[in-house]
């Protein structure tokens, strides 16, 4: 039986209100920024067979096709409509990329996740192939698992206070917090249910600070000092290493 064929969507619109070319400014050494850092990401992922960029931003298909001989995967440029590229227009696009990719399997992610590494979406993808086979999950979530006090309206959410008013923080149950870095689905799963998880996600727990998402200016700035610690300065050695330096 065929392998399914899994395709990377990374969702890259114009108009960033939050953080002025947040997708193309210079990050963490990468000229061309969040963007072709994530597609170098991606061209190293194994069960990745192909990488589509949905934008509607002029700047944004400049830099796919400068990029895109220097990838050994197929990227395909899709020109997104302004109508799928509002700040409310999630539902539109999930159902209009339905009609308009062709695979079996969605990998959908985010340049903002500069910290989701290649073996990350591998294990991803290895763990949603073996929930599914064994009928556990329809679909996969990355999350960051956090165990700490809770509240909401007034109310604990963490734990049950009247058991013990501040039991120790490990003995309490985990909170799963949705970091958007991946979501992945059966592409007909997606198209009959409008959406980029089933019934039944597997959750994904994303190792600590490698799920950060980039959505404020402090958090650019953040997120390129996390990522020259925990990501450049660790390639760079490997490097180093295979060069036998």
């Amino acid at each position: 039986m065929p392998q399914p064929k899994v395709t990377a969507v990374v969702p890259c619109r114009k108009g960033s209100q939050r953080i002025l070319n947040k997708n193309t400014r210079p990050f963490g050494g990468y000229t061309h920024g969040l963007l072709e850092l994530k597609l170098k990401q991606l061209d190293a992922v194994a069960r990745i067979d192909e990488i589509v960029v949905t934008t509607n931003d002029p700047i944004v298909m400049a830099i796919v096709e400068h990029i895109r001989p220097t990838l050994s995967k197929s990227v395909i440029l899709d020109h997104r409509p302004d109508e799928y590229a509002s700040d409310d227009s999630l539902q539109g696009l999930i159902g209009y990329l339905g009609n308009t990719v062709d695979t079996d399997v969605i990998a959908w992610t985010h340049v903002t996740s500069p910290l989701f590494v290649p073996a990350l979406y591998d294990a991803a993808l290895a763990a949603y192939a073996q929930a599914k086979q064994a009928q556990l999950a329809d679909s996969l979530m990355a999350v960051d698992a956090t165990q700490t006090f809770a509240m909401r309206s007034g109310v604990w959410i963490s734990h049950d206070s009247s058991i013990k008013r501040w039991p120790r923080t490990q003995d309490l149950e985990k909170i799963f917090l949705v970091n958007s870095a991946l979501f992945v689905i059966d592409k007909p799963l997606m198209v009959t249910l409008q959406d980029r998880v089933g019934h039944q996600p597997f959750l994904f727990e994303t190792p600590a600070l490698h799920g950060f998402d980039i959505d404020w200016e402090e958090d650019f700035v953040l997120g390129e000092a996390l990522y020259e610690t925990l990501v450049s300065r660790r390639l760079g050695k490997v490097n180093q290493t295979i060069a036998g330096v």
